[in-house]
């Protein structure tokens, strides 16, 4: 369905001479994955509109959006998993801001972007067979990365200190579920390759 509609989107482009037919597949593949990651956001904003969570949803895709997108790590197989997997993490996050009692969450948001700054200090960026990393790129992104997660551990515990335990959880899984994302992008570059 994406495939389809990206096609589209490349055939009007180009019969109204914004590309050349010589791109077409490149323009193919970056619709697609545009549409793929704008029905990603969309409906983890709606869920969050109906939950009455919006803003601490818009939180959670920026900060998870612009440490993803310097980072790396894993990708789904397909946009089903990629939805899936996005659409069931930010449920993940939901629940867990519900059920962990308010005395206690601050102390799971310390844990949490420790996790991440570790993690993305020792592992970041991790490319993958589509989008491959090279060594001059990858050290400005280690630098851009280890700044990000800093700037957000730093934003965690300002959040903290003004007993903004919610919003502090907000960033610190966002960062989690990123550096979950280098693990297993490093494990399936260590068991595969760069083709993973």
């Amino acid at each position: 369905m994406l495939a389809s509609q990206a096609k589209r989107i490349s055939s009007f482009c180009i019969s109204n001479g914004i590309i050349v037919e010589q791109d077409r597949e490149k323009y193919d593949y970056c619709y697609e994955i545009m549409l793929s990651t704008l029905l990603n956001f969309a409906s983890v904003l709606l869920i969050g509109l109906c939950t009455g969570f919006l803003a601490q949803t818009v939180c959670f895709m920026l900060v998870f959006a612009v440490l993803k997108s310097n980072a790396g790590g894993y990708h789904a197989e397909s946009h089903l998993v990629c939805f899936a997997e996005t659409v069931g993490t930010f449920l993940l996050y939901r629940l867990l801001a519900a059920v962990i009692p308010a005395g206690i969450l601050p102390y799971v948001s310390i844990v949490l972007i420790a996790f991440a700054i570790i993690t993305v200090f020792i592992l970041a960026p991790v490319g993958t067979g589509n989008k491959p990393i090279g060594r001059r790129q990858s050290g400005q992104l280690k630098r851009d990365c280890c700044l990000i997660i800093l700037f957000l551990g730093a934003a965690v515990f300002f959040l903290l200190f003004f007993s903004a335990a919610q919003w502090a959880f907000s960033i610190s899984f966002a960062v989690t579920a990123v550096s979950v994302s280098l693990i297993i992008g490093k494990y399936q570059l260590a068991k595969h390759g760069p083709e993973a």
